[in-house]
C-alpha cells in the first residue's frame, strides 16, 4: 500500500488511533486525532527535538548538553526546560516542533519499503502538545519531495561523493541550516559526513549540495576510501539475503558480537517485519553491553586523544567515528558526547571502545 494512500484513508475515515512505520531500521509514530496528526515520535536521533533545534542554530550543542542533564535530573520534557533556560521562544518552540513532525513524515515517503500497522484508539502515554497537521497538504508536500529526490539522485547519487565550494557562497540568501552547513563542506568531508556533523537529514545536504551545483557553485569530488563495515548481500531475495545474514551474525556472535550486531542490522533493514533478526539484534547488543563493561567503557569516562592530531588525519575513519573525535574536547564524559550525538548510545560506546583498543583515545585520570 502507498503511503499517501494509507494516510488519506486514514484522514477520510476521521480516524483516531497510533500509525507504527518501519522502515530503513528506524520506527516511527504517527498519533491521528479525527483524522489529523496531532503528535509524531521516531527512533532516529536525528529526529529528536534537541538535535532538530541545533541543525537549525536555534540551540548550540553545549546547551543541548545542559538541557539533557536537567532533563534526566528532574524528567521535565525538554522543550519545557529549553524554555525554562531561555535557549529558545515559545513561539519558536511550537512551530519548529509542527516542522520536525512534518519533516518526520517528508522523510517516510523517501522509503523504498517499509512495514505498517494502524492501532486503533491508541494515543501516545506522554501528554504532549497537540499540534492538528493536515493530512492533504503532508501528501502533497511528501509526494513533492519524492518527485525531487529522484532529481536529486541525477546529479548526487549517494552520501558518500565529497561537495567541494568552487566559488564563494553568498551567505544571505542561504536559510541558518544551510549556513551552518558552509563550514562543513571543506573539500574533505562526505555528504554523509556533512549530516552528522550538522544534525541533518541527508535529504536537507543533499538538496543543498543539489542546488549549489546547478548554479554552478560547487561541484562533486571522487569519494575517500572508507573502511567496509559490511559485505555485500548475496545477490538473491530478500529472503534468502536475510538468511545469509543472519547465518552469517550467529557465525560471528560469540567471538565478534559487534561484527554480528551489523549483520543482524542488514537483516532486519532488509525485513523489518522478520522477528528473528529484531530478536538476534537484541542478542548482539546483550553481547556488546557486556563486552563493554567488561573493557570498562561507561558513561563516566572521559575521553582524551592518545595520538596528535597529524596522526590523527593520517588514519582513515567512518563518519560516525569521526563525529566523536570532534567531540573530544578534554572536559565531556562519554555519556556527554552521547547526550549530543545523533548517533545512537550503543553505537556510541562501540566506537569508544574501538577508539580506545585501536590507541587512538585514553581515558583522562581524575583530578
Amino acid at each position: 500500500m502507498q503511503l499517501s494512500e494509507l494516510l488519506q484513508w486514514l484522514a477520510l475515515n476521521q480516524k483516531t488511533g497510533t500509525l507504527v512505520l518501519k522502515g530503513r531500521g528506524t520506527q516511527k509514530r504517527l498519533f491521528f486525532q479525527s483524522g489529523r496528526i496531532n503528535f509524531t515520535s521516531s527512533s532516529d536521533q536525528r529526529e529528536y527535538l534537541g538535535q532538530f533545534l541545533v541543525s537549525h542554530g536555534y540551540i548550540t550543542e553545549s546547551e543541548l548538553k545542559k538541557a539533557m542533564e536537567v532533563q534526566e535530573e528532574s524528567k521535565i520534557l525538554l522543550g519545557r526546560i529549553l524554555l525554562m533556560i531561555n535557549a529558545i521562544s515559545e513561539t519558536d518552540l511550537l512551530r519548529l516542533m509542527k516542522r520536525k513532525a512534518e519533516e518526520s513524515i517528508y522523510d517516510v515517503f523517501l522509503w523504498d519499503e517499509g512495514t505498517f500497522e494502524f492501532v486503533e484508539g491508541a494515543q501516545p502515554d506522554l501528554k504532549m502538545v497537540p499540534l492538528s497537521l493536515d493530512v492533504t497538504s503532508i501528501i502533497l508536500e511528501g509526494l513533492h519531495r519524492y518527485d525531487e529526490w529522484k532529481r536529486i539522485r541525477e546529479r548526487v547519487p549517494d552520501a558518500s561523493v565529497i561537495p567541494v565550494i568552487t566559488r564563494p557562497l553568498n551567505l544571505d540568501t542561504l536559510l541558518e541550516r544551510e549556513r551552518l552547513m558552509v563550514p562543513h563542506i571543506d573539500g574533505q568531508r562526505s555528504i554523509e559526513e556533512i549530516a552528522l556533523q550538522t544534525h541533518n537529514a541527508e535529504f536537507a545536504v543533499s538538496r543543498f549540495i543539489y542546488e549549489s551545483l546547478c548554479e554552478g557553485s560547487m561541484v562533486l569530488a571522487e569519494a575517500v576510501p572508507r573502511r567496509k563495515e559490511v559485505v555485500a548481500a548475496s545477490g538473491g531475495s530478500v529472503e534468502t539475503d536475510v538468511e545469509h545474514f543472519l547465518q552469517r551474525g550467529q557465525a560471528s556472535l560469540k567471538e565478534n558480537p559487534q561484527a554480528a550486531y551489523r549483520m543482524f542490522k542488514v537483516a532486519s533493514d532488509l525485513d523489518p517485519a522478520d522477528g528473528r533478526a529484531t530478536e538476534a539484534v537484541r542478542d548482539a547488543e546483550r553481547e556488546i553491553r557486556a563486552a563493554l563493561e567488561r573493557d570498562g567503557v561507561t558513561g563516566e569516562k572521559i575521553p582524551e586523544l592518545s595520538i596528535s592530531i597529524p596522526e590523527l588525519t593520517e588514519r582513515i575513519f567512518s563518519p560516525h567515528e569521526g563525529f566523536v573525535l570532534s567531540r573530544i574536547n578534554g572536559q565531556w564524559d562519554v555519556k556527554s558526547i552521547t547526550k549530543i550525538s545523533p548517533i545512537k548510545e550503543l553505537d556510541v560506546l562501540m566506537i569508544f571502545q574501538r577508539l580506545w583498543k585501536d590507541g587512538v583515545v585514553r581515558w583522562k585520570e581524575k583530578a
